[in-house]
């Protein structure tokens, strides 16, 4: 499975400054609403449900929130770099700079887990994660997830 394949131009998002978690699902859930075609608040909503169960953070500097929605066509992935980390309650207390958001159609649970379960497998890789934080640009990524 090719990560880069649930992606669409403007998934791909270096070097933002936000300042909280809620600031990240915000500006995750107006990106993902124009790249599906889906409804901001809705996602917003998913999200933060999502979050209220237990962080998406899961140490070393990377989050994954995940989300099923309603009316959503196919599954999407979007990768978010930030300039400076953000509290997200990681589990081992380290701040997020890197968030891979993937959002999938409300009745598709075992993709959900399927891709979902690919991603962590990536970022758990001490190389990726440094490769991934070393990326310029909207290609360098793109290529690291084609060539996994």
């Amino acid at each position: 499975m090719n990560l880069h394949n649930f992606m669409d131009k403007g998934s791909i998002l270096l070097d933002y400054e936000l300042k909280s978690k809620k600031s990240v699902l915000e500006l995750i859930s107006e990106t993902m609403a124009g790249i599906t075609g889906t409804n901001a608040d809705d996602i917003f909503a998913k999200l933060y449900e999502r979050e209220k169960l237990g962080t998406t953070a899961f140490g070393n500097g990377i989050a994954i929130p995940h989300a099923r929605i309603d009316k959503l066509i196919n599954a999407k992935i979007m990768v978010l770099k930030l300039k400076t980390p953000v509290d997200f309650e990681s589990v081992d207390n380290k701040k997020v700079d890197i968030i891979f958001t993937l959002l999938v159609p409300d009745d598709e649970s075992d993709k959900h887990v399927e891709v979902l379960a690919k991603i962590a497998s990536l970022l758990d890789n001490k190389v990726m994660r440094k490769k991934l934080r070393q990326a310029k640009n909207e290609s360098d990524i793109i290529s690291l997830l084609k060539d996994d």
